[in-house]
């Protein structure tokens, strides 16, 4: 009796997307329900992470205590061909932001785990750098070898974890936040003036759309490049293309990846000159 109930579920998740904005409208629309209930009711995954049209009870829990408590330092980049690709996607979302903000400006890296962004930042004369991050022996590494950062171990989006910043960069860790901890509630409690993500867009287990999230937080979109994996932006040679394509089953394939730069609309502490 249940195989032909999990054969018809299976139907209705494999549907292919009729069209790319038919897959950001359903997109969008999961993540507005899910918003709401502060819970994955409805997911599409491909992955291995929910049963069909409904949450995995048990996700988010066993997520946080496996960041909790891995003890691989991936994103220390020790590898010289990680360190490359990420330092150009650093480099990248700088060009974004480094001429609309001040040295002296706080910057808080969301899942920041070793710190290597941030210490980015500070090559580049940034002082007031700020980082959370749930990994202990991440948290750790940071605190023994990068002292002149400010980094704590927790889970971005409760309260008690509130950092205030001018600048929030998520390098890729937005889509870790669990709808349970209110991720949009989290960024306008806590940033002043800009949010910076990069994301893959077409990510299976994202079903939010930054844009109207952060738009009903007083955010709007003032610049988003999507880019070539060499980090060259659409619209210059080399980089021309479809940002996914979809493959068999309804399933999407990332082709780039993309860059949001929001601003807050009616920031209380700066002036408006800055905002050009």
């Amino acid at each position: 009796m249940l195989a032909p109930l999990r054969a018809f579920l299976q139907s209705i998740k494999n549907r292919k997307y009729k069209s790319p904005d038919d897959l950001y409208r359903k997109r969008t629309l999961f993540g507005q329900i899910n918003e709401f209930f502060k819970y994955q009711i409805i997911a599409s995954d491909t992955l291995a992470y929910a049963p069909p049209l409904m949450g995995n009870p048990m996700r988010a829990k066993n997520e946080k205590t496996l960041w909790r408590d891995e003890t691989d330092l991936f994103y220390e980049y020790l590898d010289d061909d990680r360190k490359e690709e990420a330092l150009n996607r650093f480099n990248f979302m700088y060009s974004m932001i480094k001429d609309r903000i001040k040295k002296s400006d706080a910057i808080l890296d969301v899942g920041c785990n070793t710190g290597f962004f941030l210490d980015q930042f500070h090559h580049k004369g940034h002082k007031n750098l700020f980082g959370i991050d749930p990994m202990r022996i991440a948290v750790k590494h940071a605190q023994e070898n990068r002292p002149y950062l400010n980094i704590q171990e927790g889970f971005f989006g409760p309260k008690k974890f509130d950092i205030n910043c001018d600048v929030m960069v998520f390098f890729g860790s937005i889509t870790r936040v669990p709808y349970s901890d209110r991720l949009f509630d989290a960024i306008d409690r806590c940033v002043n003036k800009y949010v910076l993500v990069w994301i893959h867009e077409s990510l299976d287990n994202f079903h939010r759309d930054i844009n109207v999230g952060l738009g009903k937080k007083g955010f709007i979109c003032i610049d988003k490049r999507v880019v070539s994996p060499d980090y060259i932006p659409i619209g210059y040679e080399g980089a021309d293309g479809p940002m996914f394509r979809f493959t068999g089953g309804g399933d999407v394939e990332k082709l780039f990846d993309s860059y949001f730069l929001f601003r807050r609309v009616d920031p209380d502490n700066w002036s408006t000159d800055q905002a050009q």
